[in-house]
């Protein structure tokens, strides 16, 4: 698995100076040094716009011209999701690219500590999922008021589209559960239930843990944060209970429905005062995230279109999809893999 990362990170860093030259990976090393004082070191996970060390107790990322933080996004999920995230700062340019300084969230990512969170029958894993629903707890509680919401309306019409699309688009044996979803969406968009900072890309890379516990340190990679409804991205938790085969594609743990129970008791715990209709609204949410997430594919020219058949979104979804039909409304169910 190392070596996978290895030889990943060495193309992403060598693609990266390549479209950014003349700026050398050298100049970025030295940059980082100066400004923290410490000897830098490359992650072993990142992003393809971007070029990110470790420099003592920090962050330094260099990102392309097109690919700049929104700072004042970015604070207001901090305050959302205190102590989950990095703080950032803007540090200026070199040449072409932006810099920003990061606090280090800790931990490694969830790839890197599969082996330590899957042994011993998961036994770290099941602290991970509750330290995981704290985290989406945080932003139905700590959201800021001042944070700019969508248009509801706007927002809602946006979804409806884009599910639509869907409905009409892909295989058939998707079609009632997308028109559920859309029939349901209205519930979303209440004055009682609160829309959030959604992180959408909830995958293993960006979610750090301390791998002597199994706690969630911090998640990373928030540019392609959104505001909505919350829940829109817990079916990110699939992620912890499952792991990608290159020839069987995504397959759930044994103990999947002991790990996703707990982790909706803790969520219910968490937030507080829960009724079935909040439960149905995340289960609602939940799918409509997980569609508009993986439903989706891209031509060459860029267009967005429905996935097809033999997607490997589709496959997953195949696989998911069933699970997500009573795990949301009855905790505590004892199913299992």
């Amino acid at each position: 698995m190392e070596q996978t990362m290895v030889r990943l990170a060495q193309y992403q860093i060598s693609n990266f100076f390549e479209q950014n030259a003349p700026i050398t990976q050298d100049q970025c090393n030295d940059y980082a040094a100066a400004m923290t004082g410490a000897s830098v070191t490359p992650t072993a996970v990142r992003g393809g716009s971007s070029y990110t060390v470790v420099a003592g107790t920090c962050i330094v990322q260099f990102r392309n011209q097109n690919s700049p933080f929104d700072l004042e996004f970015f604070g207001y999920i901090e305050q959302a999701y205190k102590g989950f995230t990095p703080l950032h700062e803007g540090r200026g340019r070199l040449g072409s690219l932006h810099v920003y300084k990061m606090t280090n969230v800790g931990g490694v990512s969830m790839y890197l500590a599969r082996e330590a969170l899957h042994k011993d029958d998961f036994r770290l894993l099941a602290t991970t999922v509750q330290s995981f629903a704290r985290f989406f707890a945080s932003a139905w509680h700590n959201t800021p008021a001042a944070m700019p919401r969508n248009d509801p309306l706007v927002l809602s019409a946006e979804y409806v589209e884009q599910l639509t699309m869907l409905r009409e688009g892909l295989p058939v044996r998707f079609r009632l559960t997308l028109e559920g979803i859309i029939a349901q969406l209205p519930r979303l968009f209440t004055e009682d239930w609160p829309q959030v900072p959604n992180h959408v890309d909830l995958l293993e890379n960006n979610i750090h843990v301390d791998p002597t516990t199994g706690a969630v340190t911090g998640v990373c990679d928030w540019p392609g944060a959104a505001m909505g409804p919350f829940g829109m991205s817990l079916g990110g938790l699939e992620t912890m209970l499952g792991v990608n085969r290159v020839a069987k594609g995504f397959c759930y743990h044994p103990k999947q429905q002991h790990l996703r129970d707990l982790f909706h008791e803790s969520l219910e715990q968490d937030l507080g005062s829960v009724s079935d209709d909040d439960c149905e609204r995340m289960r609602v949410a939940t799918l409509a995230g997980l569609f508009l997430e993986n439903g989706f594919a891209y031509t060459d020219g860029g267009t967005k279109i429905p996935a097809r058949e033999g997607s490997m979104d589709l496959a997953y979804l195949d696989v998911v999809l069933p699970r997500l039909g009573k795990s949301l409304t009855s905790v505590g169910n004892t199913e299992t893999a």
